[in-house]
């Protein structure tokens, strides 16, 4: 057994010997090239990233750290290398926005028009066409949310009027888990819980949408403690499910969710066949588990096919939509084996934003750890504290001395906690550029100066306390176990949108609990801006 395992450590040893070999020679081949494809030089930890030969390779980019220059000139290292022709190269992105950028892009650095970012959605819609030769309509109750509401709300209705069981069923959902007070008699007519049920069974409807598999499928999958109660939400939800297909058999069209199911089933049926020897994913710590198994479809096809995957686990902040956390932080599990490299140096934020926002964020041990260096060191006060009622004094001070170019951003974990002081901001600071924007909003934006709000106990808390209903907690990805995970996550995504300065707002009566950890890390309280 010893001369066994002492063997295979030799191949190990070996093959890392290998690698280590090629990617310097690499290096020194292409230097000129790392040199020139992006406006700047590309950094050590961003060229041997790019030259990476592994057939899964984990990209983890921090904050500011040049994912899109990476993405970019990885696409130009494979054609230079003559490793494949455009049309071979696969970049996939999350949303319309990021591809077109994405697309403009490549197109100015790399001289190219035939490769081409697509979403999720399009990627699934192409092969569609071209596996089944039809073009699938997407349903227009997609973008149309009253349409939707209206669909619902009123199959819900017709099933609380038409079955005592149901309507029963209903009451007893409404009131024992979602703690609502309901009128007596015939509820759902009720004007005010309709408005509360819409979007509900939007969000509902839509989750199962997203899971795809049978009824009997989820329920198998739903959590142990919470599979019997699933089960009875899933026989209430199963006429609505039915209205949905039959709206969508109606316009003869497909949702979102549907052109992804179709497109797995296409490849592996063989009815289109992936050209694509090169997958490169943008914001990979975004994917769910159903756009992973397009991934997975595509290179089951192609075994040769390499995955070359940019994201951060730090800044993964939409679970709420369906992304896996531990897609990411697992990633050889799920997408075989491969190496995982850190871009190490982020060309945002100062030193002391950083100290402050990776200490917060890596007291999770969830999260995969990484090095993420600054170029300027920052002083003490580049992250502070300060109670919320000094925000029109804050702005005073900055009208003072910040340049009309410079960019200040409010960040809110709610819409609706939009300062009203920003009404008068163009006639009291007419010369402050201000934005406010919920900090999920803000993912992928920077400004010169942050300031959070909010960062209080109560109403509105932040971090919000995890108020999911059963739906979520059996076809949601699982959370960590780690208190406010998530929300810790959205709180390091607020911190490294700021070049220079952050200022986090709080409440003194009801402080977050977050203010207690941040002055943990050695982050003063001002009295004053």
């Amino acid at each position: 057994m010893g001369e066994c395992q002492r063997w295979l450590g030799d191949i190990e040893a070996t093959r890392l010997a290998h690698n280590q070999a090629f990617t310097e020679a690499m290096l020194e081949q292409y230097r000129e090239f790392f040199d020139s494809v992006e406006s700047s030089p590309l950094n050590a930890s961003q060229a041997r990233a790019v030259v990476n030969g592994e057939r899964s390779l984990l990209v983890l980019a921090g904050a500011g750290s040049g994912k899109t220059s990476v993405l970019v000139a990885r696409a130009g290292w494979l054609l230079a290398r003559g490793e494949a022709a455009a049309d071979q190269i696969l970049l996939l992105a999350f949303g319309r926005q990021a591809a077109q950028e994405m697309d403009e892009r490549i197109r100015e650095r790399l001289a190219s028009d035939d490769i081409t970012a697509r979403t999720f959605h399009s990627l699934a819609l192409h092969i569609i066409q071209q596996g089944s030769k039809k073009v699938p309509t997407i349903s227009k109750l997609e973008s149309d949310t009253a349409a939707r509401h209206a669909l619902l709300l009123k199959s819900w209705q017709k099933q609380c009027q038409e079955k005592k069981a149901q309507a029963k069923g209903w009451r007893l959902w409404l009131e024992e888990e979602m703690g609502w007070q309901l009128p007596e008699g015939d509820f759902w007519q009720d004007k005010k819980v309709q408005r509360r049920m819409a979007s509900r069974l939007d969000r509902w409807v839509s989750l199962m949408r997203m899971h795809g598999g049978s009824q009997a499928e989820m329920i198998a999958g739903a959590p142990e403690a919470v599979r019997d109660l699933f089960s009875k939400r899933v026989k209430l939800m199963s006429p609505l499910m039915k209205d949905w297909k039959a709206a969508l058999k109606a316009e003869n069209a497909v949702d979102f969710s549907g052109l992804i199911h179709q497109a797995v089933n296409i490849l592996d049926k063989g009815r289109f066949v992936s050209p694509w020897k090169h997958i490169l994913v943008d914001e990979f710590q975004d994917i769910s588990p159903q756009r992973a198994s397009l991934l997975a479809a595509l290179r089951r096809q192609n075994s040769q096919t390499t995955l070359f995957a940019v994201g951060d686990d730090w800044q993964a902040i939409y679970r709420f939509s369906g992304a896996q956390l531990s897609l990411t932080t697992a990633f050889n599990h799920y997408f075989g084996e491969g190496d995982c490299c850190a871009l190490d140096t982020t060309y945002r934020f100062n030193g002391r934003i950083g100290e402050i926002a990776n200490g917060f964020i890596q007291q999770n041990p969830h999260q995969l750890s990484k090095p993420l260096n600054s170029l300027m060191a920052g002083d003490k006060k580049a992250v502070t504290l300060l109670a919320d009622d000094k925000l029109d004094d804050l702005l005073d001070k900055l009208s003072g001395y910040v340049k009309p170019e410079q960019r200040i951003l409010l960040l809110a974990r709610y819409h609706h906690l939009k300062p009203e002081a920003l009404n008068k901001a163009a006639t009291r600071w007419p010369h402050l550029q201000l934005d406010f924007m919920t900090i999920h909003a803000s993912k992928g934006q920077q400004a010169d100066f942050v300031i959070v709000l909010g960062l209080q106990d109560g109403e509105d808390a932040f971090p919000a306390p995890a108020r999911e209903s059963i739906m979520e907690q059996a076809l949601l990805p699982q959370p960590e176990d780690f208190p406010d995970a998530e929300e810790r996550r959205l709180l390091y995504v607020a911190l490294t949108r700021a070049r220079h300065r952050v200022w986090l707002l709080f409440n003194k009566a009801q402080p977050s609990p977050f203010v207690e950890i941040l002055q943990a890390l050695d982050v003063p309280v001002a009295r004053k801006p």
